[in-house]
């Protein structure tokens, strides 16, 4: 009897270290550089989602797409080949004629970038804007050197 109690307090350690090696060398392989990355996010408008929008996902020159879901959802698959760790993802959303621009960087398996598309359908009123400022800029310019050409009269 006094043998088999030598056995066990022998065995047991024994098999707590073949254990925690057994788990060591099993969680390395699982913190490996998983196979896929993940993009996903919500796009808004005035803080609603917005569903069906058409959502492209750029990352290293790689593109994948996808439509929102009811809750403005999306969610796109990149393999981390495509798409590793670190890299800078782009994310463009477009519905009618609104569109958002988002991007940020690959930092975990599941990298979330959520956007807001606006109404871009008015670019003519920035060079509207642009033309009558620069039209009242060469106005004022021509009032002051007149003004500087008749004081010098004086």
């Amino acid at each position: 009897m006094r043998s088999f109690k030598n056995i066990q307090h022998k065995l047991i350690p024994g098999l707590l270290v073949a254990v925690c090696v057994f788990a060591g060398t099993a969680s390395a392989k699982v913190g490996a550089t998983p196979a896929t990355t993940d993009v996903t996010g919500v796009v808004t408008k005035n803080q609603t989602a917005v569903p069906g929008a058409m959502v492209t996902v750029t990352c290293k020159g790689n593109t994948q797409g996808d439509t929102t879901d009811g809750f403005g959802s999306y969610l796109v698959t990149f393999s981390t080949a495509d798409c590793p760790f670190g890299s800078t993802v782009k994310v463009v959303a477009q519905k009618g004629g609104e569109s958002g621009v988002a991007s940020g960087t690959v930092t975990g398996v599941t990298t979330k970038l959520n956007l807001a598309i606006v109404n871009v359908e008015i670019p003519e009123y920035g060079l509207l804007g642009a033309l009558a400022a620069g039209g009242a800029g060469i106005g004022l310019i021509a009032v002051t050197r007149r003004r500087k050409q008749q004081m010098q009269q004086l």
